[in-house]
This record gives C-alpha cells, structure tokens and sequence, in this order.
C-alpha cells in the first residue's frame, strides 16, 4: 500500500493513498478531505487522492501513516 503527503500551496496539501481502510475511515469521518482524484484499474478503485486544509497537517500525518511531507 503506498501513501503520500506534499503541500499544494501554503494552505492545503494532497493526500495520496491505496489503503482501502484509510479509503473507508476518510469517507466516513473526515468531510473536510475533498475528493481530487479517483484512481482505478479495470474497473476496481485502486487509490484516492484528496485535498486537505493546511491545518488538518497533523490529522492526514497520523491517518496515512507518512513521516514527511514531501
């Protein structure tokens, strides 16, 4: 599963992720992470890109499981 985290702009970041998990928690409790980009492969979901507001840095860290902000 890959996940990743880089900054947009000063205040938003793009959250990247595969985990189906992450995918499903995302969904259901974080309404401020919008939908950017779907990814799919033969007509499966495979991963999900989102738009994250600077100061939810900390939250989109602990949720993906990234270190760094690349």
């Amino acid at each position: 599963m890959s996940n990743a985290i880089w900054r947009l702009n000063a205040d938003t970041i793009a959250c990247f992720t595969e985990d189906t998990e992450v995918i499903a928690k995302v969904r259901r409790s974080y309404p401020d992470f919008i939908v950017m980009a779907t990814y799919q492969r033969d007509g499966q979901l495979t991963g999900m890109q989102y738009r994250v507001p600077a100061a939810r840095k900390r939250v989109a860290k602990r949720l993906l499981n990234v270190v760094q902000i690349t």
